[in-house]
Formats: C-alpha cells, sequence, structure tokens
C-alpha cells in the first residue's frame, strides 16, 4: 500500500493515481506501473523494507504488462494486413455478376433487380418491404411457378413515390397450390459497379443499392 504524499504525486504528474487512469490503455498503464514501483521504493518504510518475493513478484507482473502490451500492437498489426488484403480481394469483384441475398438492402436509387429463391413451386406471393423501423411501406404481389421468380419492383412504395434513401428489409409471404405457407427468401442478381469503404466496413454496390459482401451466394463472370 502506497500512501499518497507530495512526492508521490509528483511522480505520476500531479495528481494521486486512480483506478480509470491505470484502465485506460496498456501503455499508460505499463508506464504508470512504473512509476508507482519507483515511488515505491522511495516512500517505504525504512524500518520495514520491502522483501526481495515482493520485488520480484513486482518485477514479474511489470514484464506481464509489457508482453501484453507487444502482443495487443502486434495483433493490431496483423488485423490492419488482413483488412487491406480482403478489400484488395473485393476490387476483383467489381465487374462480375452476383448472386445475394436481399433481405436487407441499403437503398439510395432503385433496387437492381429482385427475385424469390424457394425449395418447392410456388401459387402466388409477395414481398413485403419495410422500413428500418420496421413500418410497412410496399406490398408487392407475383405470379407463382418454380424459383427463381422475377419480381418487378421498382423501389416506390404503395404510393409510387421513390422511397427515401436507407436500409430496407424485404420478407416474401409464399403460399403453395394448397394454400400452406411456402419458405422463401428474396434475392438479387446483378452487376457490382464498385466497392465502397465506409466506416462500417467495405460494402459492394449494386445499381442503386449497397450490400454486405457476406450477403453473397453465387459469384460469376460479368456481362460485357
Amino acid at each position: 500500500m502506497i500512501e499518497p504524499t507530495s512526492s508521490t504525486s509528483s511522480l505520476l504528474g500531479g495528481t494521486a493515481p486512480t483506478t480509470g487512469g491505470l484502465g485506460a490503455t496498456p501503455a499508460a498503464s505499463r508506464d504508470q506501473f512504473l512509476r508507482l514501483f519507483v515511488a515505491q521504493l522511495e516512500h517505504q518504510n525504512p524500518l520495514d523494507p520491502q522483501s526481495g518475493a515482493e520485488m520480484v513478484a513486482q518485477l514479474a507482473q511489470f514484464s506481464a504488462v509489457e508482453q501484453a502490451v507487444e502482443t495487443n500492437r502486434r495483433l493490431a498489426d496483423l488485423i490492419s494486413a488482413e483488412d487491406a488484403a480482403g478489400t484488395a480481394a473485393l476490387a476483383d469483384l467489381v465487374g462480375r455478376e452476383v448472386t445475394a441475398d436481399a433481405s436487407t438492402l441499403s437503398l439510395d436509387g432503385p433496387p437492381p433487380p429482385i427475385q424469390v429463391s424457394a425449395g418447392a413451386p410456388i401459387a402466388s406471393g409477395e414481398l413485403v418491404i419495410r422500413s428500418a423501423s420496421g413500418a410497412e411501406v410496399r406490398r408487392v404481389p407475383f405470379e407463382g411457378g418454380t424459383s427463381p421468380l422475377p419480381v418487378a419492383w421498382d423501389g416506390t412504395d404503395a404510393r409510387g413515390v421513390p422511397l427515401a434513401a436507407g436500409t430496407y428489409s424485404i420478407e416474401v409471404v409464399a403460399r403453395g397450390a394448397d394454400g400452406a405457407a411456402v419458405s422463401a427468401r428474396p434475392q438479387t442478381r446483378a452487376l457490382v459497379d464498385a466497392v465502397e469503404l465506409t466506416p462500417d466496413g467495405p460494402l459492394l454496390r449494386l445499381g442503386g443499392t449497397r450490400i454486405s459482401p457476406a450477403a453473397i451466394t453465387t459469384i460469376a463472370r460479368g456481362t460485357p
């Protein structure tokens, strides 16, 4: 236990140590640990000095902090290198035709063609488009048949007004010939126009929408 004194406070920059300061960053923890250790040696009771075993234990703790700081630095470098390599690989998708899940689309213009994929024939169905808040903005019916089934939606709401830029979800409500529900999902198939680097990660531009690379299910050569 180190009692705060004027000398100790000066070593720590004029303020007594606090728990928040010690846990700010690994580098700060390392520097403050060393300052506290030196202050402890300077202000220990000469009649009851610290034992050698305690000093060795504290030095071992300091060494562990040093190694943790170096490990974190190297991990950060590896993550940066992997991110750069992943972004470079995504550039090869530009100009290629992809099929991707369209359950969530980030729209700022007319969407690419939408199609419905199902494991069984569909007698009738409709797309239900909702805003990011969950409010329904449009229902688009489509004819039945065997998937993939094209759905004509131009990115407008129920009044025919183009939707504002934002994130929208698409749900497929499909029924079979017996009236029972059929499991189906929306997809889009279009050319990749660009790779956009955003604060939330890279996104692929498909016409008037952006999708996550993780939504891609197939990749094909682009149509000239």
